[in-house]
C-alpha cells in the first residue's frame, strides 16, 4: 500500500501548499495562521484518508466478486489494444478505413493503462489483506 500512501501524500503536500498561501494572504497573525493551517490540514488528510478506504473497499468487492467484476479491466485493455492495433495495423495493411481517434481516446487509454497498472497491483496486494493485518499466502509458504 506504500504506493497509495505515496499518492496521499503528494496529494495532501500540493493541497496544503495551495491553502497555506491563501491563508498567508488572508491571515496577519503567525497564531491564528498556524491553528488555521492545521485545522484544514486535519481536513483534507480526512478526506484523503476516507477517499482511501472507499477506492479499497472497490477493489476488495471487485476481488471478490464475480468473474464479470474481476476481468472488466482487462476486457477494457483489450478493446483499446485492438483499436490501436486496427488503427495502426490493420487498416493500413489491409486497406480498411482508418479508425480516425480522437484526442481524447489518448487521454482515457493513457488513464486506463494506469488504473490498470494500479488496480492489478492492489488486487495482488488485496489477496494478502484480512482486516487484521497481513496473512501469507498458500503458495508463499
Amino acid at each position: 500500500m506504500g504506493l497509495f500512501n505515496n499518492i496521499k501524500g503528494g496529494l495532501i503536500k500540493e493541497t496544503g501548499s495551495a491553502i497555506s498561501g491563501i491563508i498567508d494572504k488572508l491571515v496577519t497573525t503567525d497564531k491564528e495562521r498556524l491553528e488555521l493551517q492545521n485545522e484544514i490540514m486535519g481536513v483534507i488528510t480526512n478526506f484523503a484518508s476516507k477517499m482511501m478506504d472507499v477506492q479499497r473497499d472497490i477493489v476488495l468487492a471487485e476481488v471478490n466478486g464475480n468473474k464479470l467484476q474481476r476481468s472488466w479491466r482487462p476486457i477494457i485493455m483489450l478493446a483499446f489494444g485492438f483499436i490501436v492495433i486496427y488503427e495502426y495495423f490493420i487498416s493500413k495493411v489491409f486497406g480498411f478505413p482508418p479508425a480516425d481517434l480522437p484526442t481524447k481516446f489518448w487521454d482515457l487509454l493513457e488513464i486506463g493503462l494506469g488504473g490498470f497498472v494500479i488496480g492489478r497491483s492492489v488486487e495482488k496486494i488485496a489477496g494478502n489483506l484480512t482486516s487484521g493485518g497481513i496473512t501469507i499466502n498458500k503458495k508463499d509458504k
